[in-house]
């Protein structure tokens, strides 16, 4: 009887830690999936956040790296402040898909706050 309790007790914590595990999972992948997802090439990296140029490629990157942003602007080139708490993990340059976390306030450039950043490979 004690071997059989001993037993119920361990199946019954090691479900309830897969449940916590898998459930938790879900949770985050769904988030993910429910953000805005943008490509964009990283113009800047300072002051805690990065402005980005939306659906700009690396090879583009050249062209506009020296520009203002009213010259952008003019260009109708998306820019986009975001807030990241990896900010080391990216540098100036890299071609990145971005997910965006609560959307994107109406100025220009837009501000928001980066949730996941993925760097391209070349």
């Amino acid at each position: 009887m004690k071997i059989f309790r001993f037993f119920q007790t361990h199946v019954l914590v090691i479900c309830i830690l897969f449940l916590c595990m898998v459930g938790c999972t879900q949770i985050e992948e769904q988030a993910l999936e429910s953000s805005l997802i943008i490509n964009a090439v990283i113009l800047e990296v300072k002051g805690g956040r990065m402005l980005v140029a939306e659906n700009v490629t690396s090879s583009e990157y050249a062209e506009i790296s020296n520009k203002t942003i009213q010259e952008l602007d003019e260009e109708r080139i998306s820019l986009i402040y975001l807030s990241y708490d990896k900010l080391a993990d990216v540098k100036v340059g890299d071609e990145v898909e971005i997910w965006i976390d609560g959307g994107l306030d109406h100025s220009y450039p837009a501000k928001g706050h980066a949730k996941k950043v993925k760097v391209k490979e070349e």
